[in-house]
Formats: C-alpha cells, structure tokens, sequence
C-alpha cells in the first residue's frame, strides 16, 4: 500500500473521525484498523501513534458519545440556573443536532445491543438525560411517578425520530414542536420556546443562504 502523502500529520481527531464514519456506515464490525487505514491511504504506524490498539479506538469512541450528550445536559442546566427552567433548552439542542451526530447516536446504540460496555454506557447517558428532565417536570408541580412518566415519554419520543428517521422537513417539524410540547409537558408553549423556533428558523436559513 503507498503511504499518504500530505503536509499535515494525522492527527488523533482525524482517526476518529474516520472511525465514526466507518461506524455508521458498517457498524462496529466495521472498524478496524486496516480498514481506516486503507481508506485514510496511510500506513498502520500512523494510527499505532494516537491509540494502542483497536479497543482503545473503541472506547474513544464511546468515551465521544458520552461527553458529547453530558456536556448538552450541562448545557442546559447552566441556562435552568439563569432563567426560569424550561423544556424549550433541551428542544433547542436537539432540533439543533448536527445530522451527522444522530447517525452516529444511532450506531451507538446499534453497537449497545450486542456489547454489554457500550451498553452500560448508554444506559448511563439514557438515564442522565431522563434525570434532567424529570428534575423539570417536578419544578412544574407534577408528582413523582408522573414526572418519571413525563420524563421518558418526552426523551424516548426524540429518540424514536432518530430510530424510525421520520421523514419530514424541517420546517414541517418546527410547526409540531408547540403542538408536541404541549403534549408532552401539559402546558401552552412559552415564550422561550418561541425565541428557540425563531432561532432555529434563522439558524437554518443562515445556513442555505451559505450553501447556495
């Protein structure tokens, strides 16, 4: 195989980059060393520089994943201890997710179903996400077991988008947000979360106005 030839070095980003790609698209089994290498056209010896073998690019990956979602969850409590905790934060980062990223969310859970690490580690961000919205529900007054309920109803009907890939665009999606708050939360949708839609509405059309 010839070695890449370019004047930047691989770096340990790079690697995982790749590896997520390989992810989604082929799932676990789907990353493996000589793979990534071939398609990064470099030799081994790049890729023995940042990690010490397959698992510890394994565990990289997984240890992505979970930072990504924990660091969203401190996100949105540091906004709760500046204003009036509200629902509207966590739809602000989940309608606001890269594309790429729910690609990889779902392979992460993929890989859960037949490794009981990665799936232990799902579980964990699953039920820290679930943590931080019961805490909401139980400001809005609700009892516990209605607050727990709450709860998973609101995180597993954002994770059944991924899942099922529910084709609508976004505008279209945006419309139902309010009529799905209201569902999921009892209560009329607020001013925050109107300051959220109008943010992703401008967000979005930023980004076409870019791309065309």
């Amino acid at each position: 195989m010839k070695a890449r030839t370019t004047s930047r070095p691989l770096t340990r980003d790079d690697w995982l980059t790749m590896a997520r790609k390989a992810l989604v698209d082929e799932g676990v089994d789907g990353v493996k060393v000589d793979r990534l290498a071939r398609r990064m056209k470099v030799t081994r010896g790049s890729f023995y520089y940042h990690f010490s073998n397959r698992q510890d690019l394994l565990d990289a990956l997984l240890r992505d994943w979970e930072v990504r979602n924990l660091v969203e969850i401190a996100q949105v409590r540091d906004r709760w201890a500046l204003a009036e905790p509200d629902l509207s934060e966590v739809v602000a980062i989940w309608l606001g997710e890269d594309p790429g990223f729910l690609s990889f969310d779902m392979a992460i859970r993929m890989w859960a179903r037949k490794s009981p690490k990665a799936a232990s580690i799902v579980y964990r961000v699953d039920d820290a996400w679930i943590a931080l919205l019961t805490e909401l529900f139980r400001i809005s007054g609700y009892s516990d077991k209605e607050c727990l309920v709450r709860a998973r109803i609101t995180y597993f009907h954002q994770i059944g988008y991924y899942a099922l890939n529910v084709k609508e665009d976004f505008a279209q999606r945006l419309q139902l947000v309010p009529i799905y708050y209201n569902a999921l939360t009892g209560k009329e949708p607020t001013a925050a979360l109107d300051s959220v839609l109008s943010g992703l509405k401008r967000r979005r059309a930023t980004s076409r106005s870019r791309t065309g």
